[in-house]
C-alpha cells in the first residue's frame, strides 16, 4: 500500500498540498483517477508521492515503510514509478531499443553486459511482452521520432511499466492525445496495469475518462482533499461539478 500521511507542502504564501491523506492499493491493485480544477495540488502531490519533492510536514509510506527522504531512483527500485506529462523517450532510438533500455535498467544491467546470451534471452522476452501488451509490436522497429503522439504516449508509458512497478503514477497521460486517441491509450494501460497487478494513479482532465475507467475517484481543491471515492460522485457531488465543470444546479 502506498500511503500520503498528512502532507503540506507551499511555495512561498502558495499552500500546494495541505495535510493530505490518502491510501492507494488498500486492497490490491486498483485505477485511481485524481481530479481537479488548476492549481488544486495534483502534480505536486504526485511529486511528493515518488520524491521528486520533500514534504514540509507529513510523510510517505509505501508498504508500511516510511521513504518521505528516501531519493526518486531508490523509490524507483523499490516499485513506485511516476510518468511526466511531457513525453520522454529516446529520440533516435527504435521502439524496441527503447524498451530495452527501461529493461535493462530494471534489470542493473548496462548494454557492455548485453552481449552475454543469458542476459539478451531474459531482456528480450520482457521487451516482447511490453510490445505485445501495449500494442507496439508493429512499431518495434520504428523510430521513436516518428511515432504519432498517442503511440509515443504509450511507449513512453511502456518503458515505465518496463521497469516493473507495484504502483505507478501518471500525470496526464492523455495530454495532448486527439480525442480519438484518448479511449485507446487509456483502455491500454488500464489493461496492462490490471494484467500486471500494478496500482494506477492518474491525473487526468477528461470526466468520460475518469468515468469510464475509474475504481476510485479523488478530487483535490486548493491543495485539499474534496472528496473521495466512485465515479458517481461527478454526478452526485454537485460541488465537485461545478468545481469541474462550472455546472450549478
Amino acid at each position: 500500500m502506498l500511503e500520503a500521511r498528512d502532507l503540506r507542502k507551499s511555495f512561498g504564501s502558495l499552500v500546494a498540498t495541505d495535510g493530505v491523506t490518502l491510501q492507494f492499493g488498500a486492497e490490491g491493485e486498483e485505477v485511481v483517477f485524481i481530479v481537479g480544477p488548476n492549481g488544486a495540488g495534483k502534480t505536486t502531490l504526485i511529486n511528493l508521492l515518488t520524491g521528486r519533492l520533500h514534504p514540509d510536514e507529513g510523510s510517505v509510506l509505501l508498504d508500511g515503510t516510511d521513504i518521505t527522504d528516501v531519493p526518486p531512483e531508490a523509490r524507483v527500485r523499490q516499485g513506485l514509478v511516476r510518468s511526466f506529462q511531457v513525453v520522454h523517450v529516446f529520440e533516435e532510438m527504435t521502439v524496441r531499443e527503447n524498451l530495452r533500455t527501461a529493461v535493462l535498467s530494471d534489470e542493473g544491467r548496462t548494454l557492455s553486459m548485453f552481449s552475454l546470451s543469458d542476459a539478451h534471452e531474459s531482456v528480450e522476452r520482457r521487451v516482447d511482452e511490453l510490445l505485445s501488451q501495449f500494442r507496439l509490436g508493429d512499431l518495434a522497429d520504428t523510430p521513436a521520432s516518428t511515432l504519432p503522439h498517442g503511440d509515443r504516449k504509450l511507449l513512453d508509458v511502456a518503458m515505465s511499466f518496463g521497469l516493473d512497478p507495484a504502483y505507478l503514477l501518471l500525470d496526464e497521460p492523455t495530454a495532448g492525445v486527439t480525442t480519438s486517441e484518448k479511449g485507446y491509450v487509456v483502455d491500454t494501460i488500464v489493461d496492462v496495469g490490471r494484467a500486471r497487478g500494478v496500482t494506477t494513479v492518474m491525473i487526468e482532465h477528461d470526466m468520460d475518462i475518469v468515468t469510464e475507467y475509474a475504481d476510485r475517484l479523488i478530487a483535490l481543491h486548493q491543495g485539499q482533499v474534496h472528496g473521495e471515492g466512485d465515479p458517481s460522485m461527478l454526478r452526485t457531488d454537485d460541488e465537485l461539478r461545478r468545481l469541474l465543470l462550472g455546472v450549478s444546479e
